[in-house]
C-alpha cells in the first residue's frame, strides 16, 4: 500500500510526496518506470510493509527480504521526482523537478537551494519517513503524517506532552552520534578483552622486515631570522578542575549538546510551523467565495476539509 503524505499550500497547490514499491505504484500508473533488482526480478509482486509495532529484528528482516522503497513527488497532480530509493537521515528535495525520466532519479542529498521552495524528509534506519516539512526561506510547515503510518505514531508520542515534543527530537539528535559514543564506552572494554585473549595465544617470533632506505637530497635554503616581540603577559589563574574534565570528555558531551540543539530547533519549527498554518486558514477564511458556492460551502468546515489529506489516491497520470 502506498503511503502518502499530503500538504494544501495556498499558492502552489497539493503537494503529495509518496512511498511504496514498485507493485504498489503499478497498481495506480502502469508505466512506473521502477525496475526491480536481479534478485526480485522473478517476484514483482514483492514487498510488504512491516506492522507499527514490528519489534527492530522483525523490521531487520523486512529491510533483507524487500525490494527497494520507491519514491514520488507530485505538485498539483503533476510528477515532479521518482526516486528509485529512499535513504536514511535528513534529505532535502527541490519542490520542483524533472518530472516523468524513462530511469528512475538517484537520491543526490546535496544541491538543494534552501531560499527556494523545498521538502525535507527525515528518514530511519529502516526506511521509514519520519517527517516532511516544506521549507521556504524561513518558512516551515509540517506536513500531517498519514493514518496508520509510524510517522503518525511519532506525531501522536510528541503531542501527548511537551516534555515528548522536545525530548524525542533530542534523543533522535545523540542518536545520530551514538555510535562515537559507543566506541568512547566500548573501546577500553574491547582492549580489555583483547588483552585477555592475547595470553592464550601462542607467542610467535615472527622476522623483522627492513624496509630500503632512499636518501633524497635537500634543497639548502636560505634562513632568514626575523624579531619576536617580547611581551610581557600577565599571569593567568590555572584552570578549574572541572572545566579540564569537560575538555577530557568532550567526545561524550558535544553530541549531547548537538542533540539538545536539535531538539530545541524542532520545538520551534513545530511553533512556526502552527503559525503559518493558521496564516493560512485565515488567508482561505478571508478569500472571496468561488463563483457558484455560497458562503456555507467555504466556511471553516469546508476549509478544515480541504487541509486535511484524504485516503483516496490521486488520479492517475498519464505521459
Amino acid at each position: 500500500m502506498l503511503e502518502t503524505w499530503v500538504l494544501d499550500h495556498p499558492d502552489y497547490g497539493r503537494i503529495a510526496v509518496r512511498s511504496g514499491f514498485d507493485k504498489d505504484f503499478r497498481a495506480e500508473d502502469p508505466d512506473w518506470p521502477g525496475e526491480l533488482p536481479e534478485r526480485f526480478a522473478e517476484n514483482p509482486d514483492a514487498g510488504e510493509r512491516a506492522p507499527v509495532d514490528a519489534k527492530p529484528w522483525q523490521r531487520l528482516g523486512e529491510l533483507r527480504s524487500n525490494p527497494p522503497l520507491r519514491l514520488q513527488v507530485l505538485v498539483d497532480g503533476e510528477v515532479q521526482h521518482q526516486y528509485d530509493s529512499l535513504e536514511q537521515g535528513s534529505n532535502r528535495i527541490p519542490l520542483r523537478g524533472p518530472g516523468r525520466k524513462e530511469k528512475l532519479q538517484t537520491f543526490l542529498n546535496v544541491g538543494t537551494d534552501r531560499s527556494k521552495p523545498h521538502l525535507r524528509l527525515q528518514v530511519n534506519t529502516f526506511k521509514d519517513i519520519l517527517q516532511i516539512e516544506f521549507r521556504e526561506g524561513s518558512t516551515v510547515v509540517e506536513f500531517d503524517p498519514p493514518a496508520g503510518s509510524r510517522g503518525e505514531r511519532r506525531r501522536e508520542m510528541m503531542q501527548s506532552s511537551p516534555v515528548k515534543r522536545t525530548a524525542i527530537p533530542i534523543l533522535e539528535g545523540v542518536g545520530k552520534a551514538g555510535w562515537a559514543i559507543a566506541v568512547i564506552v566500548l573501546g577500553p572494554l574491547v582492549g580489555r578483552i583483547m588483552s585477555w585473549l592475547s595470553q592464550f595465544l601462542p607467542d610467535w617470533d615472527l622476522p623483522d622486515i627492513t624496509l630500503p632506505h632512499v636518501d633524497l637530497p635537500v634543497p639548502d635554503l636560505p634562513q632568514a631570522t626575523l624579531p619576536t616581540p617580547n611581551l610581557d603577559l600577565p599571569h593567568l589563574p590555572p584552570l578549574p578542575e572541572w572545566v579540564g574534565v569537560v575538555m577530557e570528555y568532550s567526545k561524550i558531551w558535544m553530541p549531547i549538546l548537538v542533540g539538545i540543539v536539535v531538539g530545541v530547533l524542532a520545538l520551534r519549527n513545530y511553533r512556526k510551523s502552527e503559525a503559518e498554518k493558521e496564516q493560512w486558514r485565515a488567508k482561505r477564511k478571508a478569500a472571496p467565495a468561488p463563483e457558484g458556492k455560497t458562503g456555507s460551502e467555504t466556511g471553516p468546515q469546508a476549509e478544515t476539509e480541504s487541509a486535511l489529506p484524504t485516503d483516496s489516491a490521486p488520479p492517475r497520470l498519464s505521459d
